[in-house]
């Protein structure tokens, strides 16, 4: 049993918990007995009649959307189905370059047709420049994995063009507890919420919301359906349900506890230490925390050192440590996180830099990502179209996406890169179509 003997293994270490899941480990439940099936008393989650559609219209009313549906195939699947539920193949739609891949996916398994908003672009300006008669909608991101919120006159604009919204507000389940408008809710069609990223629910565990009228809730479920298993597991509904208990009884009083934690532990971080925590100008979520350090400092070394001291953050990059408190956070961990930082040991290195390609795109990316390919070095795929994402950490968006050609400059970008570089079958290769193909 070696899965469960490493799973013990890291429970025993006894971590100061900043990474996902929200439940932090601190809701204890004898959990093989709650894992049951359709039958008599426990509804059904794709024809909900009883407790599931109860649960449902809680979790509705609770977040002011007409209609919510559960997800137990993460926030992926709910994506999916959001997708789905809103746009046709064929569809010309907005996207963020930086987005989750599971809107990639979606792209590639419905045949949208992708427009896209960078990084280092005017997210206003730039949408007022690319809506036009052809354009379906829009898919954003918000807030961001570092708890940016896109501003509300983004918003505004996209409600006057009457264009479908859908937002991935994966890492803001939590945000009404601080602010409502925080929250995309009030201007999307369709927001997905991962509620185990910051709420006390267990992994893989989401919530699709339709926030208008302009899908029915049998359109939305058929569509969810479509990508979720046909045996939802009851341990995990169940944990929802208690994840919605406390969210009730006690989110409130819980997250102004953690907003006082995080401010806290701010002040004393940058009073005590040379690091600091970043937060950017306008709207940003307060309890998410990227911390660094005034030079230019081994982040991932210091990860190294946190985690042999008892403390787990969410990833380290060069951008900084990003720490994922949630409102099962105890001041505890924010003492253990302070003790352990004052202690590391610094090592300097030259600051990575960052860079934004804008590459031709030769083929969509469902017909790059269906046919054979083979790998080659970045250097001699300069040229060819690749059929794989490259995903460099941070920031965490592609640089490249499956039917775009791999340019020189990117090439010796990548080369070059001292990240961390996920998405490739092979390190140091990609896959690409063979050019007489």
């Amino acid at each position: 049993m070696k899965l469960v003997w490493g799973i013990d293994k890291v429970i025993a270490e006894n971590l100061a918990p900043f990474q996902m899941p929200g439940h932090k480990g601190r809701i204890e439940q004898d959990i093989y007995k709650y894992d049951l099936t359709e039958i008599s008393g426990t509804d059904n989650l794709f024809n909900p009649k009883d407790i599931i559609l109860d649960t449902m219209r809680l979790i509705a009313d609770t977040f002011g959307a007409s209609h919510s549906f559960i997800s137990v195939n993460g926030a992926t699947g709910a994506i999916l189905g959001a997708l789905s539920t809103a746009f046709n193949k064929g569809d010309e739609v907005i996207i963020m370059r930086n987005s989750h891949i599971s809107v990639y996916d979606g792209v590639f398994l419905l045949g949208i047709k992708p427009v896209y908003i960078y990084p280092d672009e005017n997210m206003l300006e730039r949408l007022k420049a690319l809506v036009n008669d052809n354009t379906k909608g829009v898919v954003l991101t918000t807030p961001s994995f570092y708890g940016e919120v896109i501003e509300d006159d983004v918003f505004e604009f996209l409600v006057e063009t009457g264009i479908t919204i859908v937002v991935d507000e994966s890492h803001g389940s939590h945000l009404k507890l601080i602010d409502d408008e925080l929250s995309a809710m009030r201007f999307a069609d369709i927001v997905v919420h991962s509620f185990h990223k910051t709420l006390p629910s267990m992994t893989q565990t989401a919530i699709m919301h339709l926030c208008t009228n302009k899908f029915t809730a049998s359109f939305a479920q058929k569509n969810l359906k479509l990508f979720m298993s046909t045996s939802p597991n009851y341990v995990l509904m169940r944990s929802l349900d208690i994840a919605m208990d406390i969210y009730l009884s006690q989110g409130w009083e819980l997250m102004q506890d953690l907003l006082a934690m995080c401010a806290d532990f701010k002040q004393k971080l940058e009073d005590e230490t040379d690091f600091y925590i970043v937060y950017k100008d306008g709207k940003q979520d307060k309890t998410r925390l990227l911390i660094r350090h005034k030079d230019s400092v081994d982040y991932n070394s210091i990860d190294q050192q946190l985690r042999f001291m008892g403390v787990q953050t969410e990833f380290s990059s060069q951008l900084g440590l990003l720490l994922m408190p949630s409102i099962m956070t105890i001041q505890e961990d924010f003492d253990r996180l302070l003790d352990a930082l004052k202690k590391v040991t610094l090592h300097k290195v030259d600051q990575v830099f960052y860079k934004i390609f804008r590459l031709e795109q030769a083929i969509p990316i469902r017909e790059a990502f269906l046919q054979q390919d083979y790998p080659l070095s970045y250097q001699d795929a300069v040229g060819h179209i690749v059929t794989e994402y490259i995903i460099p950490y941070p920031p965490g968006s592609p640089v490249i996406v499956p039917g775009e050609i791999m340019s020189q400059e990117l090439a010796d970008y990548l080369d070059n890169f001292e990240g961390n570089i996920v998405g490739l079958e092979h390190e140091g290769y990609v896959n690409v179509l063979d050019k007489e193909e």
